[in-house]
């Protein structure tokens, strides 16, 4: 399967498919299922559609299908059931989904609908199978938040009918990957359906590498982080394919791999409203997930955001050719490697910017030289100290692979004698509540000696660079860009939709359709 660069249509406002998790406000129509044929929705069955559907006794789900016209499934009927293989076989990968994600892994089922008018029949969980002429592939869509102010909300999903011409493998595989990924969506509206974009998509994609590894999905996204780390891991760029919010699964990989299942679990119980760690007293009624987590690695790990995003950073130089599951990544070897800035040696800029939350991945030659080093400079052009919350890890590299990686202290230099220097700047704080903890150091790389010298045409001292203290550094706005010299600042979208280009449906179905080409898979999601 060609699983590359996500195709995510917006749709109504950017509520419809809640690829920007604001609090639902439910309408008539946003109540309304597929079958009611006299409604607006974009994906919805046709008058003269006969609607069936299908379902274990006992089981959790319930799959809607026709067997003519354009929403029809593949008729095949193999054991003489009466129903079509094809819907039995995604009412059969949903109770798998649901058996791996409320057994194991213990998260809570999605809300019941059995209370409400538009229920599918009955209070099983409902999957609708429809025609989205490769348009999406499906999508989880709310219907109902029931009243009290907590955004636990009632859901279903939309899923393609018969992916033809979708480039999927099989329609079976396309539905282990779908229905993993969209009914995760639906039990995060279990606790709360309106968390930030990246900790919804970035999640459910690890919920589905999780479910199965051998759909490769989790490794075609994940370069959406890695092209640009330099980004705030909570804030993606605006606009209507965020590929790096899903990409961010590998920060979520990380989290279940270096600890355990169970941390993505408890981090979703703290982010229901009102549920937050008292620890956190500012952060109990709506939770923001950063704050959460930080919360939660003191509390359960022996550890806080700041030691697990600067170990992060380190497991992303064993990425790829680098792969060596002695030092990081159980099966690294597939995945794609992280993005360097390409530098000459020595290297010096005067003031950078690093954002919160994360990582400037520098890489030069060795030009003949055999031991390099790196420091930072606390810039004279800012109040504040712009050493705070900052992790330097350097690498040797030679011969595709790591030959050493250690944290800078001073002194601290490796050995790159016939190979190539690597330098990791990490900003271990973390945002909060739209305040940014960015720094702004002078960067030297080099060798002993060429460092020295930058470091000191930069005013700094001998130990520049070493000081990974944590305080409250210079407060800016959320501004986690791509530059790395302060020219260049992407600002996140403003609270509310984030879309970056209006809100019309025909305006984003038709750049979906547009981009088609970058992609295996397209999906309206949530």
């Amino acid at each position: 399967m060609r699983a590359t660069a996500l195709i995510c249509v917006v749709l109504v406002g950017c509520g419809e498919d809640l690829v920007q998790r604001e609090p639902q406000v439910v309408s008539q129509e946003a109540a309304l299922r597929p079958t009611d044929t006299t409604s607006t929705l974009m994906w919805r069955y046709l008058t003269t559609d006969t609607v069936e559907s299908t379902g274990l006794d006992g089981g959790g789900f319930k799959v809607h299908f026709t067997r003519a016209g354009i929403n029809a499934v593949p008729a095949g009927d193999a054991d003489d059931s009466g129903v079509p293989d094809f819907a039995q076989a995604v009412e059969a990968t949903y109770e798998e989904v649901g058996n791996l994600y409320h057994g194991p892994l213990a998260y809570r089922r999605p809300l019941s609908d059995a209370t409400i008018t538009a229920n599918g029949g009955d209070g099983r969980f409902d999957v609708y199978l429809l025609d989205f002429a490769r348009s999406a592939d499906g999508a989880f869509r709310v219907d109902q938040c029931p009243a009290g102010g907590t955004d636990r909300c009632i859901g279903y999903v939309v899923q393609e009918n018969d992916f033809a011409g979708y480039g999927y493998p099989s329609a079976i595989a396309a539905t282990r990957i779908l229905g993993s990924h969209e009914y995760f969506h639906a039990v995060q509206a279990a606790y709360d359906n309106s968390q930030n974009v990246v900790i919804s998509e970035g999640t459910a994609v690890w919920a589905t590498e999780r479910f199965d590894p051998s759909t490769r999905d989790f490794e075609g996204f994940i370069g959406g982080y890695l092209t640009r780390p330099d980004r705030s891991i909570d804030s993606p760029p605006p606009g209507p394919v965020p590929d790096f919010a899903y990409g961010s699964a590998i920060f979520f990989k990380f989290l279940s791999e270096r600890h355990d299942d169970a941390l993505l679990r408890k981090l979703w119980e703290q982010l229901e409203n009102g549920q937050g760690d008292p620890t956190e007293p500012g952060d109990q009624a709506d939770p923001t997930w950063v704050i959460q987590l930080d919360a939660l690695l003191q509390r359960d790990y022996q550890s806080t955001f700041a030691d697990d995003f600067a170990e992060f950073a380190r497991w992303n130089l064993y990425l790829g050719s680098y792969a060596d599951s002695t030092q990081a990544w159980a099966a690294a070897a597939t995945y794609p490697q992280v993005t360097m800035i390409q530098v000459a040696a020595p290297y010096r800029l005067d003031a950078s910017r690093v954002f919160y939350a994360s990582t400037q991945y520098y890489a030069m030659a060795a030009a003949g030289r055999t031991t390099m080093t790196a420091a930072l400079v606390d810039s004279p052009l800012t109040t504040g100290n712009d050493l705070d919350g900052l992790v330097v890890w350097i690498a040797a590299r030679k011969a595709g692979r790591n030959t050493e990686v250690v944290k800078l202290t001073a002194g601290q230099s490796v050995d790159v004698t016939g190979g190539a220097f690597v330098a990791a700047i990490v900003n271990t704080n973390r945002g909060a509540n739209g305040a940014s903890l960015s720094q702004r150091p002078g960067i030297c790389l080099g060798t002993p000696e060429e460092v020295a010298s930058c470091v000191a045409a930069l005013g700094g001292g001998s130990d520049a660079g070493v000081d990974a203290g944590i305080d409250a550094g210079t407060m800016e706005p959320s501004d986690a860009g791509t530059g790395t010299d302060g020219g260049v600042t992407e600002h996140p979208p403003p609270p509310g939709c984030g879309c970056g280009m209006g809100s019309s449906p025909g305006l984003f179905l038709a750049l979906a359709l547009a981009l088609r080409l970058r992609s295996g898979r397209r999906r309206i999601d949530a």
